[in-house]
């Protein structure tokens, strides 16, 4: 299920203006690891994951909104720390095909994030995946800034 939800966030090929630029950087040295240009019809993006507790696949849904980050659906399998247990004001808590689905509008100027390569941890845009464990077990810092990659 969780694999065809992120088919299901699969863009279209972005054309050549783009909404949004993401950065992936080390954290806390903030060197510059990699740049994604994000189209301005739909400027989404995903983290995935194997929670490290419950072992079991975590879905995020993002979209960038000016220069934050908006959380607006992460879906789970099983409940483990960290997890939300409630909705939001405003947002929805349910269960759909044996996951958990919540919504939400949680806004972040940036996602500071521990990174481990036993929790397969990825960044799913314009249908590509991202492994963000190959650079090794750390801190990365993601970020967005309105407009095009430096050299797009």
């Amino acid at each position: 299920m969780l694999r065809a939800a992120l088919l299901a966030i699969s863009l279209s090929a972005a054309p050549a203006a783009f909404a949004a630029c993401l950065t992936l950087a080390s954290h806390p040295e903030g060197r510059t690891l990699a740049s994604v240009a994000l189209p301005p019809n739909n400027p989404t993006f995903a983290l995935t994951y194997v929670h490290s507790v419950t072992r079991t696949p975590v879905f995020e849904q993002y979209r960038v909104d000016g220069g934050d980050l908006v959380e607006t659906q992460i879906r789970f399998e099983q409940h483990g720390p960290g997890l939300p247990t409630e909705a939001d004001a405003g947002g929805s808590f349910t269960r759909v095909d044996g996951n958990f689905v919540v919504t939400m509008d949680r806004h972040f100027p940036r996602i500071v994030m521990q990174v481990h390569a036993d929790q397969t941890p990825r960044l799913v845009e314009n249908g590509h995946a991202t492994n963000l464990a190959r650079w090794g077990n750390r801190a990365l810092v993601l970020a967005a800034v309105v407009g095009a990659c430096s050299g797009s």
